[in-house]
């Protein structure tokens, strides 16, 4: 018997709706729709999911995985209520509880002791049920301290740890989660994994999304690989990471980058014996080749590149050094290799952009050229904590005594 189910499910957001609004805006938009073509319209929307078909069994711990944009996040946000399809249907049986965004679910003028009693009376739970569940809730998020204290107050970490505890205690049919997990520290996030293992075993369907698949095979039980809006391929946990991971072997791409003066063509990442690859070990060099094709040619060009994990935050930057060359021609390229990678295993995208002289002479913007996946070293245990910890991992060597 499935517990959610997608009947032909498209979602479209409108651009306009992505960005801060105003009167001004309104009256704009209302003029361009009477004005404009339905064409123009059109081609104003983003398709985030294209005629979605696809059932989730009850009981089963589910994973969502995919690219940056596949759609991973629109789905779980559906399922939530938190939005809904522009055509067809989602079909949910049971009471959903949903850490898809930090503090989502939590009032910030409440203290923490009112938003877990408020959680509860929009679901429906009696005040005994809520009672029986208020201290596990309080224990788990470490509030203790703070429970009266309204909401606003609170860190990022607590605000988490808050909204986790209350969508898990509050006996979830449908318990989903989001990369919102990996805010936290590796301590709570191995504690969050634990805790939906338990929910998994009692009998709740776990649906998680995140880019961490040591974490996502060791949680889950069955896939969906989004691609692009479109499922891709569904099944069980091991046949789905292969397909998905040789995908990335064989040359993870994004659509060329840049502009009409300066554009990436394509980024190629190397293993240390020269193989293209896109799947590297904890620690494993790194080669990558940038083709790009301009214009005209460019004095002095720097290259940077970014690596991240889908956060904010850059985790590695590269820049290459300034010089008094210049490109030969409106196609080259140029190569970075990283000796050592001080990853963790999970899946990073690579950014690039191009100037010419200085930082200020931007010739292309930053754009997503790429992606690599860093596997779990063969001999090392998995640990929980390691699987869901921090990205960044270096060597060190330790002496204690006197």
């Amino acid at each position: 018997m499935w517990a959610v189910k997608f009947e032909g499910v498209t979602k479209r957001y409108r651009r306009d709706r992505l960005k801060y609004r105003s009167l001004r805006s309104d009256l704009t938009n209302l003029a361009r729709r009477v004005t404009f073509s339905p064409q123009r319209v059109a081609r104003d929307e983003i398709e985030a999911l294209s005629n979605i078909d696809l059932e989730i069994e009850a009981g089963t711990s589910s994973a969502i995985v995919g690219r940056n944009g596949a759609g991973k996040s629109t789905a779980l946000r559906l399922i939530s209520r938190i939005t809904y399809p522009t055509e067809g249907r989602v079909r949910v049986r049971g009471r959903v509880g949903a850490l898809i965004e930090i503090g989502a679910g939590v009032h910030p003028e409440l203290s923490g002791r009112e938003n877990i009693w408020l959680y509860g009376s929009f679901l429906g739970i009696s005040r005994a049920d809520i009672r029986r569940q208020f201290d596990h809730i309080v224990e788990f998020a470490e509030i203790e301290q703070a429970v009266d204290m309204p909401v606003k107050f609170y860190s990022t970490g607590m605000s988490l740890r808050l909204g986790f505890a209350i969508a898990s205690y509050l006996e979830p049919a449908i318990f989903i989660v989001d990369e919102s997990l990996a805010v936290g520290d590796g301590n709570f996030q191995a504690k969050c994994i634990r805790r939906m293992q338990e929910l998994g075993s009692e009998g709740t369907t776990i649906v998680f999304v995140s880019h961490e698949l040591a974490a996502v095979e060791a949680l889950c039980d069955h896939a969906i690989w989004l691609d692009h809006g479109r499922v891709r391929d569904q099944g069980p946990i091991g046949h789905i990471l292969r397909s998905y991971s040789r995908s990335l072997d064989e040359g993870l791409r994004v659509e060329p980058g840049g502009s009409e003066a300066l554009r990436c063509l394509r980024a190629i990442t190397r293993s240390p014996l020269g193989a293209a690859t896109s799947t590297f070990g904890v620690g494993d060099p790194l080669s990558l080749r940038l083709e790009f094709e301009g214009a005209e040619a460019i004095e002095q060009p720097q290259v940077s590149i970014r690596i991240t994990d889908g956060q904010w935050e850059d985790l590695i930057e590269c820049t290459s050094p300034a010089g008094t060359s210049s490109t030969t021609g409106t196609r080259w390229a140029a190569e970075c290799c990283i000796e050592s990678l001080p990853l963790n295993p999970r899946m990073y995208q690579v950014w690039c952009s191009v100037s010419s002289g200085t930082p200020a002479q931007r010739r292309m913007d930053w754009c997503e050229v790429g992606a690599f996946r860093i596997r779990a070293n063969r001999g090392k245990a998995m640990r929980t904590a390691s699987i869901a910890g921090p990205p960044v991992a270096i060597d060190s060597t330790w002496r204690l005594g006197p």
